[in-house]
C-alpha cells in the first residue's frame, strides 16, 4: 500500500468512522467515576506525578504507588497539572476509546481492505465489552491504540518507534509482554541482530527501570507477585484449571456481544465464542503458514497465553484483542469474511446496543451509595479500611488503607488499632476478578478478614445496609 493510499480517508469512509466515534461518545461515561477503583489509582497517579511523586495521598504517608504501571498515569499528567475534575479524565478516557475505531480501521486495511477495516471498526465500537469502558479512565484504550501502532512499525521494519512504543506497552499494561514475540521474532528469524537489539533496548530499559524503582520502594514487582502467589505450591492442575476457567469466560463474553442480554452468560454465549474462536485460530494457523513471525498472529498467540496463566478475570481485558481477533476472523473465513463480519455487526447493533442507546447506564451510580453516604457523615478525623478502600474512601471523603492479612483475628484487630482505623467497610458482593480461582491467595485473604470482622470480642457492627450487601464495623 502506498503512503498516500494509507493515509486517504475515503468520504464514506470518514463518515463511517465519524459515526464510530460519535457512537463511543454516546455511551460516555458508561460508569461512575471509581468504580473500578484502578481508574482512581490512575487518576491519583496523574495527579501525583504532577506534583513531581508518585504515591498514594489518600493513605497515611503516602504509599508508594507501586501497584499501578506509571504509562497511563504519565498521559494523564498534563490534564493533571491544570484540573483535578473527574469530569475531564472521563471527557479525556472517551475521547480516547473514540480514537480506538479510527485505529483499528488504519491498521485493518493495511492487512486487508477498505470494507474489512470499516467493518472491523464498527464491531469495535459498537462492541458491549468496549461501551462499557466509554469516558472510564482505564489503560485498555490506549493499551489497544500502542499496540495497534507498534504491530504497524514492526511491518515497516522501523525497529526503534516500534521498540518505543512496546515500552510504551509495558509501562501502559504489564500485559505488553505478551505484545514482544510479535515485535522481535520478525528481526530474528531474519537474522538482523541490530535490528533487534534496537527493537528490544527501549522496553527492557523502561521496564527494568520501572522494576528497579517499585523494587526500591515495596521490595517486590506488584504483577509479578501476584502471578507468583497464584501458583506458589501448586501442582500441574492448578494452570489447567485456571486456563479451562478463564477460557469459559472470555468465550462466553465474546459470545455474548452478539446475543441479546438474557442468553449473553448462557451456553449459547459459549457455544458461539468458541465457533468464532475457532474460525479466528484458523485464521492465525492460515497467517502462520503465510507468514510464521506474523506479528498480528504472535501478538495474539502472546495475548491468549497470558490471558489463559492470569488469574484475574475482567471483561475489559478482551478490548485491545478485539482487532486482532477482527483480522482473524477475516483471515479464516476467507471469502466468507465480510457477510460474517456484517452478520456480526448487526447481531451486536441489534441486539445489544441500539436498545441500550439513550438509556441510563446501570453503572450510574455506586452501589454502596448508601453506606458512603453514613461514612460520611462521621466525625472527622477518621480513618477507613477496606477491600477497595480508595474507591470507599473516596466516596466517603475518608482517609483510607487496606485490610490487612492476619491469620489470627487478634492480630488482624491489632493491625487495625496500631493504625487508628476507625471503620472497616465489608462489602460482600465485591468483585474482585477472582470467580475462576476459589484457592487464590487474595480471594482467601478477603474472605478470611471477613470472617475476623465476625467475631464479637474485636468489633462490633456500627451500621449495616443489608439492600447493599454492606456493613460498617468499628474496632473494641
Amino acid at each position: 500500500m502506498s503512503p498516500t493510499r494509507r493515509f486517504a480517508v475515503p468520504p464514506r469512509s470518514g463518515l463511517i468512522l465519524a459515526a464510530c466515534a460519535l457512537l463511543v461518545l454516546a455511551f460516555a461515561p458508561a460508569q461512575y467515576f471509581g468504580r473500578q477503583q484502578d481508574d482512581l489509582l490512575y487518576f491519583f497517579g496523574a495527579r501525583a506525578l504532577a506534583e513531581g511523586r508518585y504515591c498514594l495521598e489518600t493513605s497515611p504517608g503516602c504509599p508508594p504507588l507501586a501497584m499501578i504501571n506509571p504509562g497511563w498515569p504519565l498521559l494523564l499528567a498534563p490534564l493533571a497539572r491544570v484540573t483535578d475534575s473527574p469530569a475531564a479524565f472521563q471527557a479525556f478516557a472517551a475521547l480516547v476509546l473514540a480514537l480506538a475505531p479510527i485505529a483499528v480501521w488504519a491498521w485493518l486495511r493495511r492487512r486487508t481492505d477498505e470494507a474489512t477495516g470499516l467493518l472491523g471498526a464498527a464491531l469495535f465500537a459498537s462492541c458491549p465489552l468496549a461501551l462499557a469502558q466509554a469516558g472510564v479512565a482505564m489503560s485498555e484504550a490506549p493499551y489497544a491504540i500502542a499496540l495497534l501502532a507498534m504491530l504497524a512499525l514492526v511491518e515497516d521494519r522501523r525497529a526503534r518507534a516500534a521498540g518505543g512504543l512496546a515500552a510504551l506497552l509495558l509501562l501502559l499494561r504489564t500485559a505488553g509482554v505478551a505484545a514482544l514475540p510479535a515485535l522481535l521474532l520478525p528481526s530474528l528469524r531474519a537474522r538482523r541482530w541490530r535490528e533487534a537489539a534496537f527493537a528490544a533496548a527501549p522496553p527492557a530499559l523502561a521496564y527494568g527501570l520501572w522494576t528497579a524503582w517499585s523494587w526500591s520502594r515495596t521490595r517486590g514487582v506488584d504483577k509479578l507477585s501476584l502471578l507468583a502467589e497464584t501458583y506458589r505450591g501448586r501442582g500441574v492442575s492448578k494452570p489447567l484449571a485456571i486456563a479451562a476457567a478463564n477460557a469459559r469466560y472470555y468465550l462466553a463474553a465474546w459470545g455474548g456481544c452478539f446475543l441479546p442480554p438474557s442468553r449473553a452468560d448462557g451456553l449459547l454465549a459459549l457455544a458461539l465464542g468458541a465457533a468464532l474462536a475457532a474460525a479466528a485460530a484458523a485464521g492465525v494457523a492460515r497467517a502462520l503458514r503465510r507468514r510464521r513471525d506474523d506479528p498480528a498472529a504472535w501478538a495474539l498467540l502472546g495475548a491468549a497465553a497470558l490471558h489463559a496463566l492470569w488469574g484475574w478475570q475482567y471483561e475489559r481485558y478482551m478490548i485491545p484483542l478485539l482487532p486482532l481477533l477482527a483480522w482473524a476472523l477475516a483471515v479464516g473465513l476467507g471469502r466468507a469474511a465480510k457477510p460474517a463480519l456484517a452478520c456480526l455487526l448487526a447481531l451486536q447493533l441489534g441486539a445489544q446496543v441500539l436498545p441500550r442507546l439513550g438509556r441510563a447506564s446501570p453503572w450510574a451510580e455506586p452501589e454502596l451509595a448508601l453506606s458512603y453516604a453514613w461514612l460520611a457523615a462521621r466525625p472527622r478525623p477518621a480513618l477507613l479500611a477496606s477491600a477497595e478502600h480508595v474507591r470507599d474512601g473516596w466516596y466517603a471523603g475518608l482517609p483510607n488503607v487496606g485490610l490487612p492479612d492476619d491469620a489470627r483475628a487478634e492480630d488482624f484487630a491489632a493491625r487495625l488499632k496500631s493504625l487508628r482505623v476507625a471503620y472497616v467497610l465489608r462489602a460482600d458482593a465485591s468483585d474482585i476478578g477472582l470467580g475462576a480461582d476459589p484457592s487464590s491467595a487474595t480471594r482467601l485473604a478477603l474472605e478470611r478478614a471477613y470472617s475476623h470482622l465476625d467475631d464479637a470480642r474485636l468489633f462490633r457492627v456500627v451500621h449495616e445496609e443489608p439492600a447493599e450487601g454492606a456493613a460498617i464495623y468499628a474496632p473494641l
